[in-house]
């Protein structure tokens, strides 16, 4: 009986009332977002502008075309779509912003500001050194190669000079 008297008490504590007719909060509506650009590009190429380039220039999809040329015709559709969102990267040769500051060519330490494409150069290989390689019996058995150039120059290794002997 204690036990009845006890879940009845527990049973009666007073919930939080809800109140039905209170207003609700205004709502902080976001700004509008500007209309997107009626553009034949699908969604994922505004998403990813990078794998929109490299898709419609693929080898495959492109066919004869050059690929500068279809390079310039999807940067030019990007950035019709784009507009100021296209990333520096495929901005097409000659637009307003396709300047960079570059060292000036006469050595300064000035850097000016060159508008227009960017020059690339390849870098400059040089191809290892021709050795002449003889194979010798080693201690405790096997073989070792012992390799030389052949250019007639032979790297003696480390010159230590002490009390100036040349």
């Amino acid at each position: 009986m204690l036990f009845a008297a006890l879940a009845q008490i527990l049973m009666q504590q007073t919930a939080p009332a809800v109140v039905w007719n209170q207003p609700a909060p205004a709502t902080i509506e976001a700004p509008a977002a500007p209309p997107a650009p009626s553009t034949s590009l699908p969604d994922w190429a505004l998403a990813d502008p990078f794998a929109y380039e490299r898709a419609h220039c693929s080898a495959m999809v492109r066919g004869s075309t050059p690929l500068e040329t279809c390079q310039a015709e999807a940067r030019a559709q990007l950035a019709a779509a784009l507009g100021d969102a296209l990333p520096d990267a495929l901005k097409p040769v000659g637009m307003p912003d396709d300047c960079r500051m570059a060292r000036e060519a006469g050595g300064g330490s000035a850097y000016a500001r060159q508008c227009g494409p960017q020059q690339r150069t390849g870098a400059v290989a040089t191809p290892p050194p021709e050795q002449d390689c003889r194979s010798r019996p080693a201690r405790g058995g096997g073989f070792t190669s012992e390799c030389r150039p052949t250019s007639g120059q032979e790297d003696e290794g480390l010159k230590l000079r002490l009390w100036g002997d040349d």
